[in-house]
């Protein structure tokens, strides 16, 4: 029997939608958890038949992939966390190092295109912890949560609400993608497969206090609703035009082939 390998992120913000998934999952599809990096690198090496992945990874691999409609994590505006931490004032990055994280390639793209095209500046950058750097850090996800207690540096710009004041569309960093192939592998697993996801975020949104209770970053609760809120798991229309708009950036950089459109699972 083949097994249908779902990848997931495991941090806190992807909590709505993994509430009850364990229990709404087909028999035959295997969860595994790792960093937006990894689950990255899984679904281009065919290690994935879906994963919750990076905006970034799914422009690169666009051939290869198709988007599960209305699915995604994002923003409309600060999303709290997807933080750049540093030493003010802003203008000063220039010619200095900012540490990047190494678990999100989409984050660490943002931050290159707001700093040097949106600002003006000339940063150098390092993958690595805060320490590895002279005048910023960029965080994410749980990291992001706890660091926002105890700052490698003074001054914060949450990357998100930036892009919102630039631009007037929400960000999307993470979309659920599938495998071109599986699709025609696994037919009548699709459909089982997304409505168990959409079922879970349904349960998920009804139950954030729940949820915010047992955040385990250093968020009390209501700091942890209030973070929960400002999340959004769907992928609107307005979204897609952001994902277009964060693409046509991105190709204008050289950093991506830019896809033609966004292409969608289609479902029973």
């Amino acid at each position: 029997m083949r097994i249908f390998r779902l990848g997931l992120v495991n941090y806190f913000n992807t909590a709505p939608l993994r509430y009850r998934l364990r229990d709404l999952l087909p028999s035959r599809v295997k969860v595994i958890y790792g960093s937006p990096a990894q689950l990255n690198r899984l679904i281009a090496e065919g290690e994935l038949e879906a994963g919750l992945v990076s905006s970034l990874a799914y422009a690169k691999h666009h051939r290869d992939l198709l988007l599960l409609p209305d699915l995604s994590i994002s923003a409309t505006g600060r999303v709290g966390s997807v933080l750049l931490f540093f030493r003010g004032p802003l203008r000063g990055l220039s010619e200095r190092t900012v540490a990047v994280t190494p678990e999100s390639a989409t984050s660490v793209a943002l931050l290159k295109l707001l700093l040097e095209d949106f600002y003006g500046l000339s940063p150098r950058y390092r993958s690595g912890p805060p320490g590895s750097a002279e005048a910023g850090y960029l965080a994410i996800g749980d990291e992001a949560l706890l660091l926002r207690r105890n700052p490698p540096f003074p001054e914060v710009l949450d990357l998100a609400g930036v892009w919102m004041e630039r631009t007037g569309l929400p960000f999307v960093f993470a979309v659920l993608a599938v495998h071109r192939r599986a699709v025609e592998l696994f037919s009548e697993l699709i459909g089982p497969l997304a409505g168990a996801l959409y079922l879970s975020r349904a349960y998920g949104l009804a139950h954030l206090r729940e949820i915010a209770r047992r955040c385990p970053s250093a968020l009390t609760p209501d700091e942890a609703l209030g973070y929960l809120l400002g999340l959004e798991y769907d992928l609107s229309g307005l979204k897609q035009e952001a994902l277009r708009v964060f693409f046509r950036h991105l190709a204008r950089r050289g950093e991506i082939s830019r896809p033609e459109d966004l292409a969608f699972v289609e479902l029973p």
